[in-house]
């Protein structure tokens, strides 16, 4: 005897749960793919983060040492001392003594060679004038 089975579907029960089956774990393997890139990017940007901390805390630290010297510039000590070094600046009743010293007359088919052609740390305007006479001048 023939069993009266009726065919709604093309395919059996057993094989839509196969199906169904199949593409939920298909989703669930995007869903983990695509949450690892994220976890990734999450991991490079705390990386980039660390690295602007660092540079933030050295700048900071920089920062901190530059005022600190700033602030040891204004104490009367700082500005008498570079007051007397860079302007010849006196206190008082002290007296300045200047040398001068005379250059020879170049002649016009000699090249001209400056007397004191190097920079000082305590003569501004000594600085000045060498730069004037080397570089704007000519």
């Amino acid at each position: 005897m023939e069993k009266n089975i009726k065919v709604i579907g093309g395919l059996s029960r057993k094989a839509k749960i196969n199906i169904f089956i199949a593409v939920f774990i298909v989703f669930i393997l995007l869903s983990v793919f695509s949450s690892l890139n994220q976890i990734s990017n999450i991991i490079k940007k705390r990386e980039n983060l660390i690295v602007l901390e660092e540079q933030l805390n050295s700048s900071r630290n920089n920062n901190i040492k530059l005022l600190a010297e700033e602030k040891s510039l204004y104490q009367d000590e700082a500005i008498e001392l570079e007051a007397r070094k860079q302007f010849n600046m006196t206190k008082g009743n002290e007296t300045n003594y200047f040398v001068q010293i005379e250059e020879e007359q170049i002649k016009e088919d000699q090249p001209r060679v400056l007397l004191g052609n190097v920079y000082s740390d305590s003569n501004l305007w000594g600085n000045i004038a060498i730069l004037y006479s080397r570089e704007i001048k000519e």
